[in-house]
């Protein structure tokens, strides 16, 4: 005779193991953020460095770059 499913119990492994995943992605999107806010400040201050050191001004980049 065929055994009978649990199909409870399966059910709420797989809840548990979405549940898992799901915090898993929380904190990988955390970290993603995290990332993207450093490389944003990295750009911004080799751009302010480059424009210190070349006695350039924000409208003067822009300019350049609107050309």
């Amino acid at each position: 005779m065929a055994r009978k499913a649990n199909y409870d119990e399966k059910i709420s492994a797989l809840a548990e193991k979405i549940a898992k995943k799901q915090d898993e992605i929380k904190t990988l999107k955390a970290k993603l953020n995290e990332l993207k806010d450093k490389k944003a400040k990295d750009d911004y201050q080799e751009l302010t460095n480059y424009m210190l050191a070349n006695n350039l001004t924000a409208e003067e980049v822009l300019a350049c770059i609107k050309e």
